[in-house]
């Protein structure tokens, strides 16, 4: 009798190449049918773990996939695709910092796959590690020098930890390689106004619309760019866009205001104006000094602000009905006899459409005077006949505040300046500076605990009210101070292109004429600032009288 013939063993290659076609033609079903029988037969088959995670993962089932990814990954250490996929899975399940450990041993095994050199970048700055990502990025466009998403994600990371001119490159090697896309040109026109050369952004914004006039974000931009330098009428007309461009959350509460006519700077025969803030509330200080212009006009008005505001803007306008801004709003809520909405962002258009058009008040808001006389007598009894001046040096604005603000150690040549007791206006808690300062520089800042800006802003501009001046960087502070009247002088930071309303070239404010403006000559250098201040703070009596320094 012939021996039996010998088996052959099992073999998943061509299983699995039936698996594979079915995943590809989107039969997910036949795939882990075939996956499974597999793994029935061979529970450590790699390649068939791999594809079941895939599988799970397109289902949206994350911590399945990662199961099946790290399984995969342990049988076949070599396989790259399940470290990156299980570096997928981890972070669709929030846990970023484990993928990133399992991206990295995917990039280990493979250092030069693009992909996986932009995934780590991202997850490197998803973690806070900007300046390894900005690493990573780099090292991806010089592996990849036609990979856009590179660029796009090195410019993105290199602005936010204000490294603009390298930004600037990237976003001018990104036009080079997408030269027919109108994002490109659009970015770099925000890199463009962020380092405070406007007229190139709106040459870039200009090249972005001519590839595509509806490009509205280009034009809103536009816009700002126009109205920082001076170009009031058209920027105003160009940043109206903003209600079109993508991700705008205004939009939808200006499409819920549109059961009401947009005004068209005319008379309403009666029936009165809705204006209605949008903005952070140091914006609605700002654009709140047009609504005297409307009582000027013989144009009745329902202020919608926000809710921490009405208390002061009910005093200062006392014939404006000020509301409180619900979100959503309530259209059911409006009074009935109004003719016409108008964002507090559009009223430039028709009230401002040049220098010449601004008033010369010195101020429109009113402090409640009876908590600015307590709190006065109160500072000044603590000063000892010093003068007081209010401090604040820290923007929360996340896209500008790196760039804005000015650590309290960079004041210390102004606060050891005689005669004067400074008193501390930023908002937060930035007690560890206070201390600091006081312990290393001799310096008692006053702090009052009974004002809290952020939460009662009439207390607040009562604070403000009772100072003789005010210096701080651009926030709410300075808007507050100078919408009072209270002397201000603003620092303001070289890359802040995006704040249109300090214009170019000027060290007045035509919004407030009590300010005086206070520009870095370069980049991050806050030292010549500084001298300038103590410099005025010495031999400027008119610092404490309003009175412009020429």
């Amino acid at each position: 009798m012939s021996p039996p013939l010998p088996q052959s063993p099992f073999s998943a290659a061509a299983p699995l190449a039936a698996a594979r076609r079915w995943f590809q033609m989107g039969d997910r079903q036949q795939a882990a049918q075939l996956c499974q029988r597999l793994l029935a037969a061979s529970p450590d088959e790699g390649e068939a773990l791999h594809l079941l995670g895939l599988i799970a993962l397109g289902d949206g089932h994350a911590a399945c996939a990662a199961s099946l990814f790290a399984h995969a990954a342990a049988v076949c250490p070599g396989h790259a695709q399940a470290h990156a996929n299980r570096a997928a899975a981890l972070h669709r399940l929030g846990r970023s910092g484990d993928a990133l450990a399992a991206c990295r041993r995917a990039l280990a095994l493979q250092p030069a796959e693009p992909v996986l050199l932009h995934n780590m970048a991202a997850l490197l700055r998803e973690c806070g590690r900007g300046a390894m990502a900005i690493t990573a990025f780099r090292r991806l466009v010089r592996l990849a020098p036609h990979n856009g998403a590179g660029f796009h994600g090195l410019l993105d990371a290199l602005r936010t930890s204000g490294e603009l001119t390298e930004a600037v490159a990237a976003g001018r090697a990104l036009v080079a390689l997408h030269p027919a896309l109108p994002a490109t040109h659009g970015n770099l026109g925000i890199l463009l106004q962020f380092q405070g050369c406007p007229d190139a952004a709106m040459r870039c914004y200009t090249r972005a619309l001519t590839l595509d006039p509806e490009y509205a974000e280009a034009r809103s931009n536009l816009g700002l760019a126009q109205l920082l330098t001076g170009d009031l009428a058209q920027g105003w007309s160009n940043y109206a866009a903003r209600w079109q461009a993508a991700g705008n959350s205004a939009a939808a509460a200006a499409d819920l205001r549109s059961a009401l006519p947009v005004w068209d700077g005319g008379p309403l025969g009666g029936r009165r104006l809705l204006a209605w803030g949008e903005l952070g509330v140091g914006d609605e200080i700002l654009l709140a000094g047009m609504i005297p212009d409307l009582e000027e006009r013989g144009i009745a008005c329902v202020l919608e602000a926000a809710p921490r505001l009405v208390p002061l803007f009910a005093r200062s306008f006392p014939r404006v009905e000020v509301v409180p801004r619900r979100e959503p709003p309530h259209p059911p809520a409006w009074p009935d006899d109004l003719g016409a909405q108008c964002a507090l962002g559009n009223l430039g258009r028709w009230l401002r459409p040049d220098f010449g058009a601004f008033p010369r008040r010195s101020h429109y808001l009113n402090a409640d005077p009876h908590r600015t006389s307590a709190l006065r007598a109160r500072y000044r009894a603590m000063a000892g006949g010093n003068r007081l001046v209010g401090i604040s040096w820290h923007s929360a604005n996340p896209l500008h505040r790196d760039f804005k603000s000015a650590p309290l150690i960079l004041w210390a040549p102004v606060l050891r300046l005689p005669g004067i007791t400074f008193v501390d206006l930023q908002y937060g808690d930035r007690s560890a500076e206070l201390e600091a300062v006081r312990r290393d520089q001799g310096v008692p800042i006053i702090h009052d605990d009974s004002i809290d800006p952020l939460s009662d802003l009439d207390g607040f501009a009562a604070q403000v009210a009772a100072l003789d001046l005010v210096i701080s960087i651009s926030n709410t502070t300075v808007h507050v101070a100078g919408a009072l009247g209270v002397p201000v002088w603003t620092l303001l930071a070289r890359q802040t292109g995006f704040l249109w309303c300090w214009f170019t070239g000027r060290e007045d404010s035509p919004w407030y004429p009590s300010m005086r403006l206070y520009r870095q000559g370069r980049v991050g250098d806050w030292g010549p600032v500084f001298e300038r201040v103590c410099r005025d703070l010495r031999d400027r009596p008119a610092a404490f009288t309003g009175e412009p320094l020429r």
